[in-house]
């Protein structure tokens, strides 16, 4: 059957009609996909084509002494940006630019040889004259970019205080760890937009947003004598060969420190150059035996429970068996009869042991937890640690007899530090802290650490009697190399035996003197600890006592306190103990 021309046509008419509509209609749901459904997604990719966004890092804010000396602080630098893109000879550019930079060739090509890339980091950090040399060069594609860098003007000066900051503007250690989030500031950013060809468009077509500076913290620390506890705990360490050591000094009315000198440390300049132990802050982050240090703590607990009183006499024959455990006092051979006050002076383990025995372990622990040593000092430096006990339900006799006179666990330089400045404080303990304020960039104080009393573990009388014996350990006891002439001084000798391998070691020693002045009205409570001396010297009167000595004699000196005691009370050695 032959079909008619004209409905030939009407049927290709037809046909094209609905392919057109077909085209129409996908056509239209490819607008609608494009205009509404994926709008936002598109639109976020043609950003990502055209808006190049370059970091601007804020200017971190500054950390001060406590009298407003700078002692971390940002310089100008410069970054060295390259616009790979732009980069016309790669190689050429990068054997140029090797010569300028710390950097190899072949590591500044794979940043150059980025034929897409907009934005590679060549170097965050050079001196502004290197970087107008660099600049001076005309490379196509390099950028040199104003920025800041960290500066310590001090040096090594309380280098594990302040710590250092990475490649990447993070706090890494010490004050610029733990207040990062306060000197940090807030980046801001500049947006670089292109046509279709990558070309950018003018200056005006730029978006920016400014970084906000950083605040600054002003620390209790006082930068003088912090140098001068730095000076005489390098020279302390150095003389007996020792593995490391720590200064702490503390107000005992506040709880400020006052310094906190560390041996050895480093060079926060060159922070990529130190080693961990150079890195570490032994004064909070290094638990060990304080041995008789601690034992003022024991004698307030049994003074509080009236177990004894400063005249209890005690006979001490140089050892004692516990539970069928024989346990000798550094002196093997004794003192006879001696007072609770005499046994402070002479530092007898046997005496202490039996005080510890007296008061049992749950009042023990319970005198401990108030003289906080079950938890971080919080004096707001990072890798602050708990230090290391044994739980009380599985403390035994033999364990709480060492305990007694410190050994038998592991307490921070800084936990025994404020424990002992709570005695020295007539009773109240308070909250040692190192951040003295918050400045704003401009300087105004935004806010200030208040003062926290931790508690009062101990009544005045107790404070003052065990104060009182401290004074005579130092006017006639194992002290008198802690003297200062024309000064009262209080305080305690400790040598440790340090624990290795799970056992109490007969040749690795903690040796530290703890003491403070002037008396009756103290000023600082200062702990000196040196760790592993070698040699013959090892006890705390031999190691310790004579850096102590420089120290408080500097801090009397620098406090401008006239001298006003005679005879023995600092100046002349007095006669031994009686029984």
């Amino acid at each position: 059957m032959t079909v008619h021309p004209r409905t030939v046509h009407r049927r290709r008419a037809l046909f094209l009609l609905a392919w057109m509509v077909a085209a129409a209609l996908f056509l239209i749901a490819r607008l609608v996909l494009i205009q509404v459904v994926e709008a936002a997604s598109l639109r976020q990719y043609a950003q990502s084509l055209h808006d190049h966004r370059i970091p601007l890092p804020a200017p971190r804010g500054e950390i001060l002494d406590a009298g407003g000396k700078v002692l971390a602080m940002d310089v100008p630098l410069d970054q060295v940006v390259a616009v790979p893109r732009e980069v016309t000879h790669p190689r050429r550019e990068a054997a140029t630019l090797a010569k300028l930079l710390p950097f190899t060739e072949r590591q500044i090509y794979g940043v150059l040889d980025q034929p897409k890339s907009w934005y590679g980091l060549l170097d965050r950090g050079v001196s502004p004259a290197l970087g107008q040399r660099i600049a001076a060069l005309n490379l196509p594609g390099i950028e040199i970019v104003p920025t800041t860098g960290r500066s310590y003007p001090g040096g090594t000066l309380a280098s594990q205080v302040l710590g250092m900051v990475g490649a990447n503007g993070q706090g890494l250690g010490g004050i610029e760890y733990a207040m990062n989030s306060v000197l940090a500031g807030k980046a801001g950013y500049e947006t670089v937009v292109t046509d279709a060809a990558g070309n950018p468009l003018p200056a005006w077509e730029k978006a920016y947003q400014a970084p906000v500076p950083g605040d600054s913290v002003e620390l209790t620390i006082d930068g003088a004598i912090e140098a001068d506890a730095q000076k005489w705990l390098k020279w302390g360490v150095e003389r007996v060969h020792a593995l490391n050591g720590t200064v702490i000094i503390e107000d005992p009315a506040t709880g400020a420190i006052v310094a906190l000198a560390n041996w050895p440390n480093f060079n926060p300049n060159n922070y990529v150059a130190a080693t961990p132990q150079e890195e570490d802050d032994f004064a909070v982050q290094d638990p060990v035996p304080p041995g008789s240090i601690f034992k003022p703590v024991t004698a307030a607990a049994a003074l509080t429970l009236g177990l004894v009183t400063p005249n209890t006499l005690f006979y001490t024959k140089g050892y004692q068996i516990v539970d069928g455990v024989r346990i000798n006092d550094w002196n093997p051979k004794g003192w006879g009869w001696i007072t609770l006050t005499q046994a402070v002076e002479v530092s007898s383990d046997q005496v202490f042991l039996d005080l510890a025995l007296k008061l049992g372990v749950q009042d023990f622990y319970r005198f401990v937890k108030a003289f906080g040593f079950f938890h971080p000092s919080g004096v707001g430096l990072p890798g602050d640690s708990n230090g290391v006990w044994l739980p009380e339900n599985q403390v035994n006799a033999v364990d709480l007899a060492t305990m007694g006179f410190g050994q038998g666990f592991a307490a921070t330089p800084m936990q025994v530090v404020a424990a002992i400045s709570a005695i020295v404080n007539n009773g109240t303990m308070m909250q040692p802290h190192i951040v003295k304020a918050i400045l704003s960039p401009s300087g105004q104080v935004l806010r200030r650490t208040p003062l926290v009393v931790e508690g009062r573990p101990i009544s005045t009388t107790v404070a003052q009697e065990i104060q009182q014996m401290m004074v005579d350990e130092a006017t006639y006891g194992t002290g008198i190399p802690a003297q200062v002439p024309g000064y009262i001084i209080g305080g305690k000798t400790g040598t440790a035996q340090k624990v290795v391998n799970g056992r109490t070691s007969n040749s690795q020693f903690v040796s530290s003197y703890l003491g403070f002045g002037p008396y009756p009205h103290p000023r600082f409570v200062m702990l000196v600890m040196i760790n592993r001396p070698v040699g013959k010297l090892f006890y705390g009167d031999q190691v310790a006592a004579p850096v102590w000595q420089h120290i408080a004699q500097d801090l009397f000196h620098y406090w401008k306190i006239a001298p006003y005691a005679t005879g023995d009370n600092g100046s002349l050695p007095g006669p031994p103990p009686k029984p």
